[in-house]
């Protein structure tokens, strides 16, 4: 019994069924990208930046056909941090935010290089004024 009410529960959160809170576009720019792309993006932003709560704005699909946009989350006190950039390929499905700071100076590991290239290399295809 208590087996089935754990995957219950682990089915709930995969679902996003039951949540407190939920990633929002906060400007209302998902009517310009459609619905079904402002979902796969707030479902990849979920899912990696872990922050129930996130304020995504900005919306807008990038020259090379990525999907550009902002996204403000909240730090370990509750408080948000201000928007940062991020790209999003949703065919692979990848989402990076522009890396900053101390991310440049020192990632966590290869496989977080590898990533923070490649949001780099996909917002300078996409997202910049070109």
């Amino acid at each position: 019994m208590r087996l089935r009410k754990t995957a219950l529960a682990a089915l709930l959160i995969l679902s996003g069924a039951g949540a407190a809170g939920a990633q929002t576009v906060v400007d209302g720019s998902e009517a310009g990208v459609g619905a079904e792309a402002a979902r796969t993006a707030l479902s990849l932003i979920e899912r990696q930046m872990r922050d129930p709560e996130a304020k995504v704005a900005g919306l807008r699909i990038g020259r090379a056909g990525a999907l550009c946009g902002t996204v403000d989350l909240r730090n370990r006190m509750g408080a948000y941090t201000g928007p940062r950039p991020f790209v999003a390929d949703l065919s692979e499905p990848f989402l990076g935010r522009l890396p900053e700071g101390p991310e440049l100076r020192s990632p966590g590991s290869v496989a977080a290089f590898r990533a923070m290239e490649q949001a780099k290399a996909l917002f300078e295809a996409n997202c910049t004024a070109g």
